[in-house]
């Protein structure tokens, strides 16, 4: 080995401390000493305030364990002759194609560079720096990595800010309800984490309904899946700790060592949230403030728009169970018509008598929803498809009633495209996954119908009959049969 390679003729500095987080770099060569050199020539780096974490491998087959260990590993400097004079060709081979680890750059180590020219490394291989052992001196091997920790952070910042992007352009098809917000959220998290420079740890945290604490809604880095759900106070850093009370109380941002607190003020509700982005690897630029500012502003304002969404909501819910519950405090069969009566008069064949009289009153909250079950072309399936999405959102608020009735007709708006036989829509339920009631209403609507169309009632029990099986349990459409008579009674 060259004493050059060795370093021998360069000082040696003190340690410093070790941080909690490091870059890893993978050594892989056969040489120990190597090994040895390269973390002495390493021992006192420090790139974005972080040092190095070496893990070791000395054969390629080592080198694969290694890789599939440690995928997160920012630098792999990797040795050509070990086991075999193209062993570490192998490896990068490995890493690239096997592994489908595109991110960790590979510097290419070589004591004999004619058995693996640079040229032909270079095109047939996807590895990022080629050094030979016998001109790499410690100053040029502090260069390569500090530029290939350049080139990973890069390469990371994007990709965080692409799986970030993905979120919100997945929430935005449906971003006011809930769910699709919280993933909103997430993304924008993500996002704003790298913007800023690649910091440690993002949270952000929600007043909770009593407003008495803040709970982290999303969080991004350290620790991210530990933090979601736990109260503000119970994660954040000391330092950050110390300014929560002021920067809540006066609705402020303040700009910390390393860290930013910022208050995110509602429209709606008497409390907002709370950002706080910690372990930032260089100070703020004005620009920064002002994509802070932003988030602040404008992701609380769509946090708010789901409030009122949700509150909206509730209220839908309540008139639902007042109209139904109404209704069955002045249920007379002799004053039932159409639908309603039919679906009455199944349902107490089919089940008891208060759930026959929610089933009728369900039938007539079915029926005022009739105007959002028209499509374009209604034989399109993808139309049908796109329809029920409207149906789902626009009668969201159904689905939190607490009456019975006001839970079968939303259940039956939600199935109404369903079929017995699993080739319905949206979901393609099979069998006794579609709902008794939902069935019930259904058939008593189609009878109605029929009604109304002049047919007679061995024309109905033809038709009927013609169904079974396919959009209704044969079981249920016997027992309808047996009873139509009744169920058409004046």
């Amino acid at each position: 080995m060259s004493n050059q390679f060795m370093f021998a003729d360069e000082p040696q500095q003190s340690q410093p401390a070790l941080l909690k987080d490091k870059w890893k770099v993978l050594i892989v060569d056969d040489e120990p000493e190597v090994h040895a050199v390269t973390k002495l020539a390493l021992s006192d780096f420090e790139f974005l305030g972080r040092g190095l974490e070496f893990h070791s491998a000395f054969s390629g087959e080592e080198a694969r364990q290694l890789i599939d260990t440690h995928p997160d590993a920012a630098i792999l400097l990797l040795d050509v002759v070990m086991e075999s004079d193209d062993a570490g060709l192998k490896v990068a081979r490995y890493i690239r194609e096997q592994a489908d680890n595109h991110y960790t750059r590979i510097i290419l180590r070589t004591g004999q560079p004619g058995q693996a020219p640079e040229r032909t490394v270079i095109v047939n291989y996807d590895i990022n720096d080629y050094k030979s052992k016998t001109e790499l001196t410690a100053q040029k091997l502090f260069t390569a990595v500090m530029s290939s920790l350049r080139s990973y952070r890069d390469i990371m910042s994007v990709d965080q800010s692409r799986q970030g992007l993905e979120k919100i352009i997945e929430a935005s098809a449906n971003l006011y309800t809930l769910q699709p917000m919280q993933q909103f959220v997430d993304g924008i998290v993500q996002q704003l984490s790298w913007v800023i420079g690649g910091a440690r740890q993002t949270l952000y945290a929600t007043a909770t309904e009593d407003g008495r604490a803040y709970r982290v809604v999303a969080a991004n880095g350290e620790d991210s899946q530990v933090a979601k759900g736990q109260t503000l106070r119970s994660v954040l850093p000391a330092k950050a700790l110390a300014e929560l009370d002021g920067v809540i109380a006066n609705n402020y941002h303040h700009y910390g060592d390393g860290f930013v607190l910022m208050y995110c003020r509602s429209h709606c509700r008497p409390q907002g949230s709370v950002l706080f982005i910690g372990g930032m690897s260089r100070s703020l630029t004005e620009d920064d403030h002002h994509v802070l500012k932003l988030f602040a502003e404008h992701v609380q304002k769509a946090q708010d728009n789901v409030v009122c969404i949700e509150d909206t909501d509730i209220l839908i819910a309540g008139i639902a169970d007042q109209l139904v519950q109404l209704q069955a405090n002045y249920f007379a069969i002799d004053k039932a018509t159409g639908s309603e009566a039919i679906a009455y008069r199944l349902g107490h064949v089919l089940f008891d008598e208060l759930t026959a009289i929610d089933i009728s009153c369900a039938v007539t909250l079915y029926a005022r929803a009739k105007p959002l079950l028209a499509c374009i072309e209604p034989n399109a399936a993808a139309l049908e498809t796109s329809c029920q999405q409207r149906i789902a959102t626009s009668l969201r608020g159904l689905k939190n009633g607490e009456q019975q009735a006001t839970q079968f007709a939303y259940t039956a708006l939600m199935e109404r495209l369903e079929r017995w036989d699993g080739l319905g829509l949206p979901d393609g339920k099979k069998g006794t996954s579609i709902a008794d009631s939902t069935q019930t209403i259904l058939v008593s609507e189609q009878i109605a119908d029929w009604r109304t169309q002049g047919l007679s009632e061995s024309d109905m029990i033809t038709r009927l009959q013609d169904e079974r099986g396919r959009y209704y349990s044969p079981d249920f459409l016997d027992k309808v049969i047996a009873h139509i008579g009744a169920a058409l009674a004046d």
